[in-house]
């Protein structure tokens, strides 16, 4: 059985793919797992989810599929501005924007944080990692927008923000502008959105 955790299926899953895969009731492949999370072959992230953190493949980042589940959301703020090269400071946390109700998870693989937007906020700029295992990660300039987004409102989460390079050769200004102006939003968070972005 321990064979089975070296193939690209069993890298992240769940315990009901476990044991479809495997031919045995969900109960007893919940009960399989958490023995051989304990012999350390491979750990829960949290209920339900299992990953294979040995193999080459495993990211935390390639957790966020299972994470959201039913929720649509991708990889976005600083987690997002970080592998895009705008912001050199590696966040502490994995940060997540979805449908789904604002939350953080704690699990042995890494620190989640899911911040909620719109759904009508989302329907542009995120697109699949060109990783082994893909997850929806936002473009550069949607992350940017996120961030802004969230630096506006009630909490103001991402106020205090670390520097952000807007110089950098992927990032693209006219896409972040039209992103931007096409938001479906009012007027005045537009313009607090561009007076944060402003030195």
């Amino acid at each position: 059985m321990l064979k089975l955790f070296n193939t690209d299926d069993f890298v992240v899953f769940t315990t009901r793919e476990f044991a479809n895969r495997v031919g045995i009731s969900i109960s007893a492949a919940a009960k399989r797992l958490s023995r051989l999370s304990g012999k350390e072959f491979i750990t829960g992230v949290t209920k339900g989810i299992w990953a294979n953190t040995g193999h080459p493949y495993f990211h935390p980042l390639c957790c966020v599929p299972y994470l959201l589940g039913k929720e649509q959301g991708y990889v976005s703020f600083l987690t997002a501005l970080h592998l895009h090269g705008m912001v050199s400071q590696i966040p502490q946390t994995i940060q997540v924007a979805t449908t789904g109700r604002a939350r953080s998870l704690n699990s042995p693989v890494g620190r989640y944080e899911f911040f909620q937007i719109k759904p009508e906020l989302m329907t542009q700029g995120a697109d699949w990692s060109d990783s082994r295992l893909p997850y929806l990660v936002a473009s550069a300039e949607k992350a940017l927008l996120d961030t802004l987004y969230l630096a506006t409102r009630k909490n103001r989460r991402f106020a205090h923000t670390p520097e952000i390079d807007v110089m950098q050769p992927g990032f693209r200004a006219l896409e972040f502008e039209r992103l931007l102006d096409e938001l479906p939003i009012p007027k005045r968070i537009l313009s607090a959105m561009r007076s944060h972005l402003s030195p």
